[in-house]
């Protein structure tokens, strides 16, 4: 298998973006922090990656500036892990991709008879679909704005995988 090119010292925005972003590791582990799931173990096993990658995955995260660790108890010592204002950032792009994968990514009736993960405006409560612009009352979506309901195909994947 050819050596995959390093970007880090790219000017091209995407090659940039992609050289941290195009690491499934690290897109599955933002989508738990965006899920508000912070403690290891439970990072570790939503994703199904094993301890040494989502080590090493947040790891880079936190060097990056994307997360930070945050002692949660003294003995012994535990951390949790929190997004930054640079990680947060990030929700747009991980939302824009979900909206394709429900566009795009599925068979007729794969996950059920709607979207895999269906998202709920916290401020007003409208199902928003894949929309970037709350249809219920015109704000703009962003970090922190949504709620995620899986759908019962999605939540039975979920439980399964947990075993």
């Amino acid at each position: 298998m050819p050596k995959r090119a390093n970007l880090s010292d790219t000017l091209c925005p995407v090659g940039r973006s992609a050289e941290l972003l195009g690491d499934r590791a690290v897109l599955l582990i933002l989508r738990e922090l965006f899920f508000g799931r912070r403690r290891f173990e439970v990072i570790a096993a939503n994703t199904a990656l094993r301890p040494q990658l989502v080590s090493a995955r947040l790891k880079l995260l936190v060097t990056e500036g994307i997360a930070e660790r945050r002692a949660y108890q003294e003995r012994p010592v535990r951390h949790d892990y929190w997004l930054t204002d640079k990680g947060k950032a990030l929700f747009e792009v991980l939302y824009a991709m979900r909206n394709w994968a429900e566009r795009w990514a599925y068979a007729p009736g794969e996950t059920g008879d709607g979207h895999a993960i269906r998202y709920i405006h916290r401020a007003c409560g409208a199902d928003v679909g894949t929309a970037t612009i709350c249809p219920g009352c015109g704000a703009s979506l962003g970090y922190g704005d949504l709620k995620g309901e899986p759908s019962s195909v999605l939540k039975a994947e979920q439980i399964a995988r947990a075993g």
